[in-house]
């Protein structure tokens, strides 16, 4: 994507400016701080005075983006501008008609303002307050708030700091008013850090391995590893341009893998393409496994071994004997005696 036409008026006030101010607003998330980040880093790169702040404080689940030490909670005094000090209900015609001069002196710590009153007049301003004049900030970033009060305390606080200075307004909310000089809102747009990518393209600014590896947790974390109905090619393209610089994906960014190639996904039904065809048959067919046949070695007994058999291993079993045919189970007491036919027995 490209921000050209957006970003024309800034290209031209950039190159030539000194300090640079980058707000975020209360209750950003991952995304809404690495963008912040990715762009305090290059701008930083490019030679600028760069303060990030936010007045929430920062959660141990987004200590891991490069520079998150960087996010200050305040404004820092020493970039805001001169001080001025007003007195209302004093001034008319653009004179002050009772005072005579100002003077001011030092006691201890405190700094006294004196102002010399005419005699014979009043001086007694209704009301006074205190701001700081001119910001400080040639150019004032505002990352993800679709209006300025979305800062809290930091717009409350120092609302004269966002009058002055040019105003950039980045966002992906469709509800973004278009408060800044510089508007750069796409509803559509998958993340911030999406938009941050290309921002420092068109700018020319340094996307380098620390900036890309900030953009790439933004991008990853806000579209739940790259889910989210609105990524599209751009996503993918800001992706690579993060990877290409050197940028590494967050941990958490599981890539699902492809399902095992089965015979089943071969056949494409698709009714509105026609009938179906089984390429099943085209697909080479595994070979059946082999069975192994088992085969027992019989035991190989000596004749020693035969001999010491016992006599109940070597009669037959009931399966293998005759039928009607008994079985003995003793011997006759004089079946092993000899015997001895008389002449007597016979005849």
């Amino acid at each position: 994507m490209n921000y050209e036409q957006q970003l024309t008026n800034l290209k031209g006030i950039l190159p030539g400016a000194r300090n640079i101010l980058i707000a975020l607003p209360t209750g950003a998330d991952i995304d809404k701080l690495a963008a912040a980040l990715s762009l305090y880093l290059s701008l930083t790169q490019n030679g600028k005075q760069v303060t990030v702040v936010c007045s929430d404080d920062i959660l141990v689940a987004q200590s891991h983006l490069f520079a998150i030490d960087k996010v200050q909670k305040t404004i820092p005094a020493s970039n805001g501008g001169d001080f001025v000090l007003t007195l209302e209900g004093v001034a008319a015609n653009g004179v002050v008609p009772s005072l005579e001069k100002e003077d001011y002196y030092v006691e201890g710590n405190n700094l006294n303002l004196v102002f010399k009153v005419l005699p014979g007049k009043s001086f007694q301003p209704t009301n006074m307050t205190s701001r700081y004049s001119g910001g400080g900030f040639d150019v004032i970033f505002v990352i993800g708030a679709p209006q300025l009060a979305n800062l809290g305390s930091i717009y409350q606080t120092n609302n004269q700091v966002f009058a002055n200075g040019h105003l950039v307004n980045i966002d992906d909310n469709q509800t973004n008013t278009n408060y800044g000089v510089t508007n750069v809102v796409e509803p559509n747009v998958s993340s911030l850090s999406e938009m941050i990518s290309f921002t420092l393209t068109t700018l020319g600014l340094p996307l380098v391995e620390d900036i890309a590896t900030n953009l790439l947790i933004g991008i990853f974390d806000v579209t739940g590893n790259l889910t989210n109905p609105k990524v599209g090619a751009d996503t993918y393209q800001a992706v690579s341009l993060a990877l290409r610089a050197g940028g590494a994906k967050p941990e958490s960014a599981v890539v699902s893998q492809p399902e095992p190639h089965s015979q089943a996904a071969a056949s494409f039904p698709s009714a509105s393409t026609g009938p179906s065809f089984d390429l099943s048959a085209l697909m080479p067919q595994p070979e059946p496994a082999k069975v192994q046949e088992s085969f027992t070695m019989p035991p190989v007994v000596s004749n020693n071994q035969k001999e010491q058999a016992p006599a109940s291993q070597n009669q037959p079993s009931p399966e293998e004997r005759p039928m009607q045919e008994g079985i003995v189970s003793e011997a006759e007491p004089d079946w092993l005696t000899p015997k001895i036919f008389k002449g007597s027995s016979i005849g």
